[in-house]
């Protein structure tokens, strides 16, 4: 079994010594500063205190001197959680280190802006530093005293400001105090929600996801966690060590968590009610914060019970193994997909469904499923099964994740899968193809009663799958789903490797500081950046992206300047001298788009005096100014008029005609002057004919 999930181990490993606290206090040598208060001191680690997405250090408050606290520095290729830090930064209770500050720092290291989180230092070690060591169980008083209530508040100050913690465990839970009395949990926004929880931490529901895919889930699942890790106290060990992830969920299936973890072990009476009522595999009883209250005011509380679970007649046999439950079933068969993938099709599950289990709806839910498949999926006979088998598997088992093939997330922990799933550079077709093929629209419609939460679920996906159709263009594809799905995640574009860009504001800036030493060819606004932007900006910029997208390239770059004018404009800042020089840089496109050679080189001339004053709007107006547009037009189609009548003329002197008309003219000229003569002459005769007689 996996011990701290898919990351390092956190803290050192066993056998390691841990220092005395106040050793480690004091912070020597050079600083990166947080904030203009916090000093990190980036060449004094602390390994003790280390995450599998972070690494720690000795901080120091410039105002409070001497007050013991210490820096994660977010490493990883994880994406962080803003948003909880948000929250838990003026957030304070006895069971939850404090979380002093977060927020961008220059980071050395690495010549690189990395996200900081400053926390009030824990005075004594890890409970556990490991899920295999063994320590002497804590009596039913010391759990209740030093870990439970302290932990109950905080879950209840975090229920309240809508914040799920996700990694309660042992390892990432310290004593508060050097006389170890109190523990505190330690942090949870320093990588995804339940990324890093061994499988025993979590619901029946949660372990069939994928760790990228479990999500921020429900207050629930934190008291679950709890539950184990109470357990995991009293009793000195991991009570399935040893126990592969697929075997323990098998056993939960089978058995339930409760006597899946306690088993035989021996604990105290009075806190067996408390587990029974933590590890409760069924949302609707598991104990939460109200329940907990009243026990601890001495109620004693209503025994947890199973809810009876509907078993068939007779079994339905697969892989050849028989099954009476649907649930079985359908974790049997998403496990071994390829083998039961065709098996949807031939009408034997349906006709079981009907006979065995006597569960018509259930059968008819099943059909319109596969019809629902076979309507929208590919033409391609393993697309058609893949869709099939992932609505099948809904319709069995409302509860679990989505499931297809070996894809498993619940709904609301895609953008968290997505978000891990690119930033290790994993293949993500399998989010697509779910998307696409509208299988969390089956997972909707499963649902026994309405909620806006689902429609508004129902309407979001609608919209991805849109998203995806246009995947081609900039401002859509995959990448758009990442940034509409997770609020708080910061730009992944490779231009901002180095940087961290959590909001729309940060964009320009982040550009700025690269811009001076970009080669000029690189355009500013890749697929990321545009992404980033057309889900982060609250103004249309539909026209923008629409240029982008051309395949002229004058029309691409100049939907490229528009789009960052339009930033400046809107969010600033005044200036944007490196950014200005990079995109001046490309408007070669733009300036040869204009006829008149006298533009061009006026053009030419005025882009680097705005280059310098760091104005893109200002640039934009320059290079796409209507008037010039429609002057250097109306210049253009009279230059061209005048061109053709050149032509023509030297056309006519190619072929020898303009000689014959000058000689045809002087004969006719010669020939109307002796005409005239003549009849001069003729008329003068008769005059004095007529004079004379």
């Amino acid at each position: 079994m996996a011990q701290n999930g898919p990351g390092r181990p956190e803290g050192r490993t066993k056998g390691d010594s841990t220092p005395k606290p106040g050793t480690e206090d004091r912070g020597e040598g050079p600083i990166t500063t947080l904030k203009d208060r916090y000093a990190i001191f980036y060449e004094n680690p602390l390994p003790t205190l280390d995450t599998s997405n972070a690494v720690a250090f000795i901080a120091e408050d410039k105002r409070q001197r001497g007050r013991s606290m210490f820096a994660l520095v977010v490493t990883g290729t994880i994406p962080a959680r803003p948003q909880v830090m948000k929250q838990l930064r003026s957030l304070r209770s006895p069971g939850l280190m404090s979380m002093l500050e977060w927020g961008v720092v220059e980071w050395p290291p690495e010549s690189a802006m990395r996200l900081a989180l400053i926390y009030e230092r824990p005075m004594g070690g890890r409970v556990m530093r490991s899920l295999d060591e063994t320590f002497p169980p804590l009596s039913d008083q010391q759990t209740a005293k030093m870990m439970l209530r302290p932990m109950v508040t905080a879950l209840g100050e975090l229920n309240n400001y809508g914040v799920t913690h996700r990694a309660i465990r042992p390892t990432n839970l310290f004593y508060a105090d050097a006389g170890n009395t109190r523990m505190v949990l330690g942090d949870c926004a320093s990588t995804m929600p339940a990324l890093d929880q061994p499988a025993v931490f979590e619901t029946i529901e949660m372990s069939m996801a994928t760790p990228e895919g479990r999500g921020a889930g429900s207050y629930g699942d934190d008291y679950y966690a709890m539950g184990v890790t109470l357990l995991f106290l009293m009793i000195g060990r991991n009570p399935v060590a040893g126990v592969s992830d697929a075997e323990l969920l098998k056993r939960k299936l089978n058995q339930g968590s409760y006597a899946t973890l306690v088993a035989d072990q021996r604990i105290p009476l009075n806190m067996i009610e408390v587990l029974r009522g933590l590890l409760a595999d069924d949302a609707d009883q598991r104990w939460d914060f109200d329940t907990l209250d009243l026990w601890f005011n001495g109620r004693r509380m209503t025994p947890v019970q199973a809810r009876p679970v509907n078993r068939a007649q007779r079994a339905f046999v697969f892989m050849n193994q028989e099954f009476l439950t649907t649930r079985h079933l359908a974790h049997a068969m998403a496990t071994n997909w390829d083998k039961a993938a065709p098996m949807v099709l031939d009408g034997k599950l349906e006709i079981w469904l009907r006979r065995g289990l006597e569960n018509n709806q259930l059968a008819d839910q099943l059909t319109m499923a596969i019809r629902t498949a076979t309507a929208i999926a590919d033409r391609t006979k393993r697309a058609v099964h893949d869709a099939a088998l992932a609505n099948v598997l809904i319709a069995l088992d409302p509860q679990a994740p989505i499931r297809y093939r070996d894809f498993r997330a619940h709904v609301d922990g895609f953008g968290v899968a997505l978000s891990v799933l690119m930033a290790r550079g994993s293949d993500t077709r399998a989010v697509v193809e779910v998307i696409l093929r509208e299988v969390p629209k089956m997972w909707v419609g499963a649902r026994d009663h309405y909620s806006p939460e689902y429609a508004q679920m129902d309407g979001m996906f609608k919209e991805l799958r849109e998203f995806l159709q246009d995947g081609r263009n900039l401002g859509a594809g995959i990448e758009r789903c990442l940034y509409e799905m997770n609020e708080s995640q910061a730009c992944l574009s490779p231009l901002l490797a180095h940087d961290v860009v959590l909001d729309i504001r940060d964009v320009l800036p982040a550009l700025d500081r690269i811009g001076a030493r970009m080669d000029a060819k690189t355009n500013p606004v890749d697929r990321h950046v545009a992404a980033f932007v057309a889900a982060r900006f609250p103004k249309e910029i539909g026209p923008q992206l629409l240029a982008l997208n051309d395949s002229d390239p004058k029309r691409s770059t100049l939907g490229m300047l528009s789009l960052l004018a339009v930033l400046q404009w809107r969010l600033g800042p005044d200036s944007l001298h490196g950014l200005a020089s990079w995109v001046g840089g490309l408007m070669g496109p733009i300036i040869n788009s204009y006829q008149s050679r006298e533009r061009r080189r006026r053009l030419e001339r005025e882009v680097p005096r705005l280059v310098r004053k760091g104005s893109l709007p200002e640039l934009y107006n320059l290079v796409d100014n209507a008037e010039e547009r429609r002057a250097d037009f109306d210049e253009f189609q009279r230059a061209r008029a005048e061109w053709a009548m050149a032509q023509q003329q030297m056309r006519a002197l190619e072929i020898g005609r303009a000689g014959a008309d000058q000689s045809a003219e002087r004969s006719g000229q010669k020939i109307a002057a002796t005409a005239s003569v003549g009849v001069a002459v003729v008329t003068v005769g008769f005059v004095l004919v007529s004079y004379l007689f």
